[in-house]
């Protein structure tokens, strides 16, 4: 996981990597493409759907403010000892968390529903 410090309105919390889609890409495309920028890493394997959900977190979008919706995979990552936060990104701390923890340390940013399906891993 990944630790995102306090940043506009939104609070501290701890985040899964990821990112925005470009214009034209698939889900897995972005998925493939964010793990690498994030972390450094590339998946293997075929990566499995867990959900698609609404944040609590908002980001400015024009003049709006705009829930972020998330699409979630699983996937194997066989160099997790390779790990590296890029340069370019907010994120300041990393970690690995059993399920009950990681869902706990979620609970600001995702819904009580993904939490309970993480703690359940």
């Amino acid at each position: 996981m990944l630790h995102i410090p306090k940043w506009g309105h939104n609070p501290a919390h701890w985040d899964l990597p990821g990112g925005r889609m470009d214009s034209g890409e698939t889900f897995l495309e972005t998925l493939k493409r964010e793990l690498i920028e994030e972390i450094g890493v590339a998946y293997a394997g075929k990566p499995k759907q867990i959900m698609g959900m609404l944040t609590n977190i908002t980001i400015p979008v024009g003049d709006a403010l705009l829930p972020l919706v998330f699409m979630i995979y699983e996937v194997k990552v066989p160099n997790v000892n390779k790990m590296k936060l890029s340069k370019d990104i907010r994120e300041d701390n990393t970690g690995w968390f059993p399920p009950k923890e990681a869902s706990k340390l979620m609970s600001i940013k995702f819904s009580p529903e993904f939490c309970e399906l993480v703690s359940k891993l």
